[in-house]
């Protein structure tokens, strides 16, 4: 973490700072103040935009009369040429899209994002969003609040790893915090599904940024309403009355959840590979997914005769607002059926929006589908005279189970129902329901919707634990061995004089400028060993392997265990990016040691 001085450049500030004894951990929790502050204004600058352009589109459609079919073809195609422009503009090398991107960043790129990264997302969601396309804001506030979190770190110092992971998670909690008007689940969704850390050290800064940020948002607003505009008092009062009664209709919702959240990754995954198969220029691809889109609208206006936006356009929140009123007839088999297709038409529209390549994130889509999972098995219940728990409540058990299945955080997923229904009583059977859906979904989809995409790209997720302990510490950080060296131009009858001097092991070969050209192995220095007589006419060169990765001070060790174990070796040169000198050589052994060490420094 940077120092006082470079933070206050005043000398009574730093004598202040001295005598208080505010030491790292407490600058971590003033950044992550500041951090708190920054998002909220910046998710109204976000989000009221694309609210208002939301509402534009829809009356423009409803004033448009039989012309609104018009509007809702071209409407999305308009989006989609913004978000194509938007993405030739501000190209970056980056890998992955929306929250993938941070995931990627946290787990290979030692949580380092291009400041590029958030003005793409914001504007090229905007674009997406705005004209109806299937996506939702949270995504891309969280990877813009990451990616603030990311470079705070850089502008207030040096950092280490573990301080740019954490600034990172604080920019994305207090983005998502201020959306929702939930910290809570900005806090959780973060430690579940972004850090996989739940360390004391991690904890208080990202909890610092979450609370400071929807504070900033209800002072700005002079509301506490969620930025998508759900009532949270008026569901309270209509979720009241839950009793252990009521615990086997959520479960009935957590399974159907799981179901559905399947379906729903497996639609946006088969999407992205049709599109990405198509022998179409990779920047029309998000126009023809638009397209298919706004075919789609027109279509459900033609066979409804309503002039509206379609329910499975946009973010869909109003869909949401629909379910949770209060309803003014009794429960039909037929508004079962509608809200089944409805979420039938919502996974395919986030698929034809997403996985062609438009921007936008997928919790909204997400939590929509699942409030319409939720009212359709409320409808049911309620016909077959079962309703042993309120609508509006089945409602938000959808949208949690939805969310946490879909996300693998069922803490997350409880915590957003309990934030946006500010009902006590709801807590516990969400909770559980959130549990058995997530449970389950995994039993079918391994991987969650921004894990898979992380897949991939070749990243696979360890255990939390111990991701968190190696991605605290770099390579340079433990040091690394000297290794045993030989010239690439040297005789192979050096390995006999190798293998006489210092026994069987690893050698790493460089070249006459002490570049690094690869490594004998043991494995090949026992094999030269059994043909000693053919050795006079080879070099070193002839016998090292070049297939093997190498590593840098500045990676972290779950990247140099994960290089290690994909090649199955014993050590790898530590090299300089970017002249390739060796360095060093970090072998499986040091590794261990240095995690071993981390541990019983965590107690």
């Amino acid at each position: 973490m940077a120092s006082w001085t470079s933070i206050f450049g005043s000398a009574p500030l730093q004598r202040l700072a001295r005598a208080l004894r505010l030491e790292a951990d407490w600058q971590l929790l003033v950044v992550a103040a500041v951090l708190g502050i920054l998002m909220g204004a910046l998710a109204l600058a976000f989000i009221l935009p694309i609210r208002w352009l939301e509402g534009q589109l829809e009356h423009a459609i409803m004033d448009a009369g039989k012309a609104g079919t018009a509007i809702v073809v071209v409407a999305p195609v308009l989006g989609a040429i913004g978000t194509v422009l938007v993405q030739a503009l501000i190209p970056v090398s980056f890998r992955g899209h929306g929250v993938t991107q941070v995931l990627y960043a946290v787990n290979r790129a030692q949580s380092r994002i291009p400041m590029r990264v958030a003005a793409r997302q914001w504007l090229a969601s905007s674009c997406t969003i705005a004209s109806g396309g299937s996506a939702g804001p949270e995504g891309p506030i969280v990877t813009i609040g990451a990616t603030i979190g990311s470079n705070a770190a850089r502008l207030v110092g040096p950092g280490d790893a573990a301080t740019t992971t954490t600034l990172l998670g604080c920019g994305a909690a207090a983005g998502l915090a201020a959306v929702f008007a939930a910290p809570l689940t900005g806090i959780f969704f973060v430690l579940e599904v972004l850090l996989r850390d739940f360390s004391a050290r991690t904890f208080a800064p990202i909890v610092t940024a979450a609370v400071l940020s929807i504070a900033t948002v209800q002072t700005i607003m002079g509301s506490t309403t969620p930025l998508f505009g759900t009532n949270a008092a008026a569901m309270g009062s209509a979720t009241s009355g839950i009793s252990i009664a009521s615990v086997p209709a959520f479960i009935l919702v957590a399974g159907i959840c799981a179901v559905g959240a399947v379906f729903f990754m497996r639609t946006l995954e088969f999407a992205e590979r049709g599109f990405t198969a198509l022998p179409l220029p990779r920047r029309a691809l998000p126009l023809l997914g638009a397209a298919i889109l706004g075919i789609g609208g027109a279509v459900w206006l033609s066979a409804t005769g309503m002039r509206s936006l379609p329910p499975f356009f946009g973010s869909g929140y109003w869909v949401v607002h629909g379910l949770l009123a209060p309803q003014g007839g009794p429960p039909t088999m037929a508004m079962a059926g509608m809200l089944v297709a409805w979420f039938a038409a919502k996974c395919l529209a986030t698929g034809s929006t997403i996985g062609s390549g438009n921007a936008g994130g997928l919790f909204a889509p997400s939590l929509v589908a699942g409030a319409m999972l939720g009212g359709a098995i409320g409808q049911v219940l309620g016909v077959a005279d079962l309703g042993s728990a309120p609508l509006p409540a089945l409602v938000l058990a959808g949208m949690g189970c939805m969310v946490a299945a879909t996300t693998h955080a069922p803490l997350a997923g409880a915590m957003l129902v309990y934030e946006l229904s500010r009902d006590e009583t709801i807590i516990m059977p969400v909770l559980l329901a959130t549990v058995v859906s997530t449970l389950a979904c995994r039993a079918m989809h391994p991987l969650s919707m921004y894990t898979s995409g992380l897949a991939a790209l070749g990243v696979r997720q360890g255990a939390m634990a111990d991701l968190a302990l190696l991605r605290r510490v770099t390579v340079g950080g433990i040091g690394h061995l000297p290794g045993t060296v030989l010239l690439d131009s040297a005789p192979g009858t050096a390995l006999v004089e190798l293998a006489d001097r210092e026994g069987v092991t690893d050698a790493v070969v460089v070249d006459a400028e002490g570049r690094y050209r690869g490594i004998v192995t043991a494995q090949e220095l026992q094999s030269a060993l059994l043909a000693r007589e053919a050795l006079a006419a080879t070099t070193v060169a002839d016998l090292m392997r070049t297939d093997l990765p190498t590593t840098s001070e500045d990676e972290t060790l779950d990247v140099a265990f994960h290089k290690l174990s994909a090649r199955s070796a014993d050590a790898i040169a530590v090299v300089q990016p970017r002249t390739r000198r060796l360095l060093g050589i970090l072998t499986r052994e040091r590794l261990m040691q240095a995690y071993g060490a981390e541990l019983d420094r965590m107690g």
